[in-house]
């Protein structure tokens, strides 16, 4: 026998119908910023790793008395000019700035995402950083530049050396929405597609 006043509902159709859409209206709407999310700690995080891999390479190079290298390389073992690939940390017996064989790699920086671009300009056009004993760069301001794969400003970053060798991130002064050089031009992804 059932005890009267107690009954076992369920959900209707109906009310099932509503639930499910206004959880749909609610994931619609969080997952763009939830995307924009992702990407932004992605690029954070790309832009940290080669920030602290220049801080390496000023550091080792005044502790140690000795020449420190930073390239791009498409293969984690030789220089190449392309950064997007990879880039070696090395100590440059002879200061080359390429690697020899017997020159030991003290760091790879992992590879970026497929289709970002990791650009490297320098005052004397070098394809490489160069730390010299002293902690300073051989007068070779400049800056790193990236752009995501899907050319979205917003995500897109710059370090600035100063003409000392000390890194610094750029900025958006203006308000335009774009990362600015040393030099103050804006760094535009959408014109490197």
């Amino acid at each position: 026998m059932e005890k009267a006043g107690k009954s076992c509902r369920g959900f209707t159709l109906i009310e099932l119908m509503i639930a499910i859409t206004i959880l749909s209206i609610i994931i619609s709407v969080a997952t763009p910023p939830m995307s924009n999310l992702v990407k932004r700690y992605r690029a954070e995080i790309q832009r940290q790793h080669l920030f602290e891999l220049i801080a390496l390479a000023r550091g080792k190079a005044y502790s140690e008395g000795a020449i420190y290298t930073l390239c791009g390389s498409a293969d984690g073992q030789t220089c190449t000019r392309d950064w997007s690939k990879s880039a070696l940390l090395f100590r440059d017996a002879d200061g080359s700035g390429s690697r020899d064989s017997d020159e030991k790699i003290e760091r790879i920086m992992e590879a970026l995402p497929e289709g970002s671009s990791l650009n490297w300009r320098s005052w004397g056009n070098k394809s490489y950083l160069q730390y010299r004993p002293s902690g300073l760069t051989l007068s070779q301001s400049g800056n790193f530049s990236y752009c995501p794969p899907d050319g979205d400003n917003e995500f897109s970053w710059i370090i600035v050396l100063n003409g000392a060798g000390r890194p610094y991130y750029g900025r958006d002064t203006n308000g335009d929405g774009m990362v600015e050089n040393g030099s103050g031009e804006d760094l535009d992804c959408r014109d490197n597609g």
